[in-house]
């Protein structure tokens, strides 16, 4: 598929909100964490290309409501096309391999989805009922796996929980420090209020044993890290999005960690093994980028970007410690190489180049 010369391919095929991607995301990885096989890989790729295909789908339907027909309106016809094309496979993989009545999270959660998109459609899917509306419709995604993978009831209930009781406190907070950050005083109780109403609503929950205790640990952290934001100057839209999409994955792994806890035979039983693996790769890739900014004397934006590998293979870490019960030596090596990586990549010259060097050498004694 190609674009038109005067239409970037980009700003037809992805959409240019960044939440989104969280609460699409976040239920389909809860799904495939819980219950991963044939059936979540369908709802995922269902899910994925649903999302993806409302970008290219509005555009179209502004240009035919205008009556008009520009050079994008060809493109999202054919980027529409495809992205429902694979959602259509990735459904049809679901229905003919689910061991689960999978479809009725999703019936039951349709009404959320009309709401949407009569939202979309006026456009008005910007403001807060909206958003919370297609935060819940997505949340229904992660049930649908669970019970399509043949899970109990319960599983998909307390699933769906967690991500409707983050999806609620995160759409209040992100909101009121998005309007703080352009200049604007908004008032900062009703944030608080979701904040810690979710998080008591999670510990009313984890006590009636429909939702694990680690998802309400994580809620209780999001609450406190907001309270505290909240009280301080704002920061940037783009630093709220992603420490939001950081509890976002947050949330996921806390309820799939509680599950495997209980018993679960969840993905999280490879955790182990991954963060091993993971440690020899980023440990030959952490020397050679130490090495190669103290010759650079500077850091590019890329390296920052691989910076994350590092916080992956952390959390992994502190996934492994969940399950080992004890305090290991190569986990809490991993957190503190990176902890000193944090700290000296933002400082001058050659601190960074030291910090990867020091981040390799913990990893190589573990």
């Amino acid at each position: 598929m190609r674009a038109n010369a005067s239409v970037p391919l980009k700003s037809v095929a992805l959409p240019t909100e960044h939440g989104g991607w969280g609460f699409t995301l976040e239920p389909l990885l809860l799904g495939l964490l819980l219950a991963p096989g044939l059936p979540t890989l369908g709802l995922f790729l269902f899910g994925l290309f649903g999302f993806l295909a409302r970008h290219p789908l509005k555009l179209l339907y502004q240009d035919l409501r205008r009556g008009k027909r520009y050079p994008r309106t060809d493109l999202a016809l054919k980027v529409a096309g495809v992205y429902l094309a694979l959602a259509l496979l990735g459904f049809l993989l679901a229905t003919f391999t689910a061991r689960g009545p999978f479809l009725l999270p999703l019936l039951l959660a349709l009404p959320l989805g009309a709401y949407m998109a009569w939202a979309d459609a006026q456009s008005r899917a910007r403001e807060l009922f909206p958003e919370i509306g297609a935060a819940l419709f997505m949340a229904s995604l992660a049930p649908a796996g669970v019970l399509a993978g043949g899970l109990p009831p319960e599983v998909a209930l307390g699933s769906f929980l967690a991500l409707a009781l983050r999806d609620v406190a995160a759409l209040y907070y992100a909101r009121t420090q998005v309007l703080r950050a352009r200049g604007l005083k908004p008032k900062r109780h009703p944030a608080l209020l979701a904040l810690w109403g979710s998080a008591l609503l999670a510990w009313l929950l984890a006590q009636g044993r429909l939702l694990p205790y680690p998802a309400f640990l994580a809620l209780l952290l999001l609450a406190l890290y907001g309270s505290l934001t909240l009280s301080r100057p704002p920061v940037p839209a783009r630093v709220v999005g992603w420490t939001q999409m950081g509890f976002g994955l947050l949330v996921v792994l806390s309820a799939a960690l509680g599950y495997t806890l209980q018993g679960l035979p969840t993905a999280l039983l490879g955790v182990p093994s991954l963060h091993r693996f993971l440690g020899w790769g980023l440990w030959g890739l952490a020397l050679f980028l130490g090495l190669y900014l103290l010759v650079r004397k500077e850091v590019p934006r890329p390296v920052r970007f691989l910076v994350g590998l590092y916080d992956l293979n952390a959390l992994l870490g502190l996934l492994y410690l969940a399950f080992a019960g004890k305090v290991l030596p190569h986990p809490v090596l991993a957190l503190l190489g990176v902890a000193l990586l944090h700290a000296l990549i933002k400082r001058p010259y050659p601190w960074p180049g030291v910090g990867f060097l020091l981040l390799g050498l913990l990893l190589l004694w573990h």
